[in-house]
């Protein structure tokens, strides 16, 4: 397995640079063409979510006409995750299975939210979060999910070809599915009573959004209970008692709120549930928009006990004082109680804004000099993903360091988007050095270039080129030549010239048009997205609970593909005079470059093989990350 790993991860891995620039392109034909393939992109991106809705809603619904239109003739589906099966099966397949199980639960209600939808022609991927709410006789199973999802588009019509879950947590009764799988062998129907709950809980919204306190806790029990099961550690999991719902209800009255709620009946009339979502503005002017399942019990016109489904994420990035676990979209990154400290940043590279994001040491002391470094990812990455995962981690070792994105990327100004180009990423990587060294508390005789994968060739070569980065360290290198891309490529259909010739035509069609061609970056079904991954064999880019969402984009400008197959960050080893030090696994991706890399350095050298960890986990996973940056921060300190 570990072999086929390997030569999979080779094949189909890429790991890369960014963005072309446009002549004159702020002239006002420029702008037009660029309005317009923004609409229409987002015309697609609105089909695709309302195809995402029907889907959802008519599962709940069990409209299942509905569900099968929504799907292509062959649906690749992994819910191994709730111990599922995976695998290719037709809509009628899916089908069967779901109509054994979801009919013999009272209600499921799927609230789907954080959808990010990319379009590369007539291909698309999405992820997106959800609560999945289970209703039975009283009892729950909820599960907070993430769906990786993919698209083809037929006849005109976006089609689901591809949806894989991933469990972020869940909280319940677990024997539920057994017993709902029951309940359809048997034929259970049920019988939904009119509620006499609905009143009293649309009472409680209305007071919500009227900010009226008396009248919010009017419509409760004295003995309430609220209970939160999927709310952060630094949240509470319950609340009990009219008392204590004052106390957390208070400040929330200082807040302007509007509820978009939807409302189903159960067996029980005391008892409904509420699917909904916040439209809130905290005390601090900051905005909280969560999502929520709501099962809300009732005795005698009041609320006896409501329990609360939410995404804790957003109550992390939102709620007043509160704040993320970690500098990163993982958890391998600094904890934001370390000390360490982040600011949001911004310079310019050719007269391109680029975003960064300066991460400061504790304690720190602006009367200090300080070591620095400039950390970098992987191709098509953004600083949220593993650049912030390392240099938040190498700023709480006393290290001043900077993430950005490149022209083109992220948050950064540039167009086209998504243009891997190895020229334009070294001159912004010296524009990230010559903002380091204007900071009055760098270090200026001690600035590292930190690259991982892709990124490890243009830092080699920016430290080649600019005597002012003192070291060079390398995490999980992807260093390559023509003929190691080619050994690689020409395995693509039409090989590494179909590749080099669809990108000069991207070029020039973009010259007339403003127009840039893409395909998906990442991809379990298209084999000429630029990395190609069936069977979750790298699925960085694609899985939700990894690299990807709203940060990231999923698409790769055709126009890359040249300045990445013909790119040498190997041979340019001979030229560097600063030490190197690398970190790498032979179960990485192509330790053959790396190797050729390290025999051609003249200078000081070490490197460090940490081959209980593959590629992918040199990325994101919090032992591989931490094992690989204590092996930098030693080097760096001796």
């Amino acid at each position: 397995m570990k072999a086929i790993y390997i030569m999979l991860l080779s094949i189909f891995m890429i790991t890369a640079c960014k963005t072309e620039k446009k002549e004159n392109n702020n002239t006002k034909e420029d702008s037009k063409m660029i309005a317009k393939n923004i609409n229409s992109t987002e015309k697609e991106r609105k089909e695709i979510n309302q195809l995402i809705q029907t889907l959802f809603n008519e599962v709940d619904n069990r409209n299942w006409e509905e569900v099968k239109s929504t799907m292509a003739d062959s649906v690749y589906t992994d819910y191994t995750a709730l111990g599922g099966d995976d695998g290719f099966k037709s809509p009628d397949e899916i089908l069967t299975g779901w109509k054994a199980l979801l009919p013999g639960f009272e209600k499921t209600i799927h609230q789907i939210h954080n959808e990010a939808i990319w379009v590369a022609g007539n291909r698309a991927s999405a992820t997106l979060d959800a609560i999945a709410t289970h209703y039975l006789d009283g009892k729950q199973w909820t599960v907070f999910v993430g769906y990786d999802t993919e698209y083809i588009k037929e006849n005109e019509s976006w089609k689901l070809a591809r949806i894989d879950l991933s469990l972020y947590n869940q909280d319940g009764d677990t024997t539920l599915p057994a017993q709902a799988l029951k309940n359809v062998e048997e034929g259970k129907t049920f019988n939904f009573k009119e509620s006499v709950a609905k009143e009293t809980v649309d009472q409680f919204f209305q007071a919500l959004e009227a900010r009226n306190l008396d009248e919010v806790l009017a419509t409760m029990d004295t003995n309430v209970k609220q209970i939160m099961p999927l709310s952060p550690g630094n949240f509470p999991k319950s609340l009990t008692g009219i008392d204590a719902m004052r106390n957390q209800y208070t400040d929330v009255m200082s807040y302007t709120q509007k509820y978009d709620r939807e409302y189903y009946l159960t067996a029980d009339p005391n008892t409904v549930l509420v699917r909904y979502n916040g439209i809130v503005t905290t005390g601090e002017g900051k905005p909280y928009n969560n999502y929520y399942v709501g099962i809300f019990k009732t005795k005698n016109e009041k609320i006896i006990e409501f329990t609360e489904f939410f995404n804790p994420n957003i109550l992390l990035n939102s709620w007043p004082g509160l704040q993320p676990e970690t500098f990163s979209v993982h958890k391998s990154g600094a904890t934001t109680d370390s000390g360490v400290s982040r600011e949001k940043v911004s310079f310019t590279s050719n007269g391109i804004i680029l975003k960064g994001h300066l991460f400061l040491p504790p304690g720190f002391d602006t009367s200090k000099k300080y070591p620095a470094a400039i950390v970098t990812g992987s191709w098509t990455s953004v600083k949220e993903q593993m650049p912030d995962e390392y240099a938040s981690l190498m700023a709480k070792d006393g290290f001043i360091t900077l993430t950005f994105d490149f022209t083109g990327f992220g948050e950064s100004e540039g167009q086209p988007r998504q243009v891997e180009d190895y020229k334009l990423k070294i001159v912004d990587i010296k524009a990230a050095t010559d903002f380091l060294i204007s900071h009055k508390n760098v270090d200026v005789n001690d600035i590292s270039g930190l690259g991982v994968c892709a990124s490890s060739g243009y830092m080699a070569h920016a430290v080649a080129q600019d005597e002012r980065l003192s070291k060079l360290i390398l995490v999980a290198p992807w260093l390559h030549n023509p003929e190691i891309a080619k050994s690689i490529y020409d395995m693509r259909p039409g090989g590494t010239d179909r590749l080099i010739k669809a990108a000069k035509e991207a070029k020039v069609n973009y010259a007339k048009t403003g127009e840039m061609e893409y395909v998906l970056a990442a991809s379990e079904l298209d084999p000429l997205s630029a990395m190609f991954v069936p069977e979750n064999v790298f699925d960085y880019y694609l899985n939700p609970s990894k690299a990807a969402g709203k940060l990231y984009d999923n698409r790769f400008a055709i126009s890359s593909w040249e300045p990445w197959l013909t790119f040498d960050g190997i041979s340019i080893g001979e030229k560097i005079k600063q030490p190197v030090f690398i970190v790498h696994s032979e179960s990485g991706a192509v330790p053959q470059g790396t190797k050729q890399f390290y025999e051609l350095l003249s200078g000081k050298k070490e490197i460090k093989w940490l081959n209980e960890y593959n590629q992918q986990q040199l990325y994101f996973e919090k032992e591989a990350v931490n094992d690989a940056m204590a092996a930098v921060i030693d080097y760096l300190k001796k």
